[in-house]
C-alpha cells in the first residue's frame, strides 16, 4: 500500500493537484505556527530598552536620582 501511494507515476492531475494543496497548506500552518511561536517568545522577554545617546541617559539617570533623594 505504501509503495502505490508513493510510486506517483499513475497519479491524474486531480491527485497531483490534492497533493500540492495538502503539501502547501502543511507548509503554511508550520510558517503560522513558527510565527506564533516567535511571538510569544518575544512577549517573555524583558521590555525593550532604547539605545539612548550617552548624553540623554545620563540626563534620565540624573533625573530619576533627584526624585529619589526628593522621597
Amino acid at each position: 500500500m505504501l509503495s502505490d501511494l508513493i510510486n506517483t507515476s499513475g497519479w491524474t492531475h486531480e491527485q497531483w493537484l490534492a497533493a500540492c494543496i495538502l503539501v502547501f497548506s502543511i507548509l503554511s500552518v508550520a510558517v503560522v505556527l513558527r510565527q506564533l511561536l516567535k511571538l510569544f517568545r518575544m512577549t517573555k522577554k524583558t521590555s525593550y530598552q532604547p539605545n539612548l545617546r550617552p548624553l540623554r541617559r545620563r540626563r534620565i539617570s540624573a533625573k530619576r536620582e533627584s526624585e529619589d533623594q526628593d522621597e
